[in-house]
């Protein structure tokens, strides 16, 4: 009785670990988004493709962190009260870094791009494109 109540146990636990397993690599294509807010205002970035929509927000002066769907997006941004459109290209881990909403940002590194409405330097392959 109690050799067959183990092996109960032991199957169980094996069951819940597979299924664990298998939730945890459903969830890997999924890509990270870091939104670096240095304004002195929120930041909303609203997304759409191919059916999925997320809406990003990113309080003052906060670090914000999500995960999305890896397609190029359309994007809207809502920041240092202005509006921008275009796309985004977030098929790979991301860091957009929204400066202070006074001046022109450097280019920063390659995996990181510094958001600024206006200002930027036009001819360059960004992922953020407006």
């Amino acid at each position: 009785m109690y050799r067959k109540t183990l092996i109960a146990v032991v199957l169980v636990a094996l069951i819940a670990l597979v299924l664990a397993v298998f939730s945890v690599a459903a969830k890997e294509h999924l890509v990270h988004v870091m939104v670096i807010n240095k304004t002195d205002q929120t930041v909303n970035l609203a997304l759409s493709g191919d059916g999925f929509y997320y809406y990003l927000t990113a309080p003052a002066g906060a670090t914000s962190h999500f995960t999305v769907e890896p397609l190029k997006y359309d994007q809207t941004t809502y920041a240092c009260g202005m509006m921008s459109s275009g796309t985004i290209d977030l098929r790979k881990v991301t860091r957009l870094n929204f400066s202070s909403c006074a001046g022109a940002p450097n280019a920063g590194e390659p995996s990181q791009e510094k958001v600024h409405l206006t200002g930027t330097p036009s001819g360059i392959e960004w992922h953020y494109q407006y």
